[in-house]
């Protein structure tokens, strides 16, 4: 018996990360119902900018990101799975409407997230100033002044 209810579990995380990193792939505002699936209603959720607690403030702050953006891709690199929880490794590619709408701009980062049936937490991790300071005029100038003094 606990052969299959080992598989059973294990094909629901396969099925649970399979649907995450497939919404992520390519989100769309047209698709975030399909976050019902993967997270719990009680979702907390940590990036570098805020702290969101709950399924639909996670929807609400997809919804305006993704209004802001001409395109989103997420391309997981690498993954560590647990019975809870899954570290993924990923690239962001975007374009923005704002900054630098014509261009291609690359993030990367790393997602921790705890599940159950669903994902109850997850805790995003990346740069924010190569992913989006460094390109806004004024601010970009001056943090390649500092990079560079830093770097010797």
């Amino acid at each position: 018996m606990a052969t299959n209810m080992s598989s059973v579990t294990e094909n629901l995380r396969a099925a649970l990360l399979r649907d995450f990193k497939e919404f992520y792939r390519e989100p769309s505002v047209t698709r975030l119902d399909g976050l019902d699936r993967i997270y719990t209603q009680d979702i907390e959720f940590h990036d570098p900018v805020r702290s969101l607690y709950g399924r639909l403030a996670v929807k609400n702050q997809l919804r305006g990101l993704l209004s802001q953006a001409h395109s989103v891709q997420m391309i997981c690199e690498d993954e560590q799975i647990s019975d809870n929880s899954a570290t993924l490794v990923w690239k962001m590619r975007f374009r923005h409407k704002k900054i630098k709408p014509n261009q291609v701009l690359e993030s990367r980062g790393i997602t921790l997230i705890r599940y159950t049936d669903r994902i109850y937490f997850q805790e995003d991790f990346f740069d924010m100033g190569s992913a989006v300071y460094q390109h806004i005029p004024l601010l970009g100038s001056v943090l390649r002044l500092v990079n560079r003094r830093i770097g010797g």
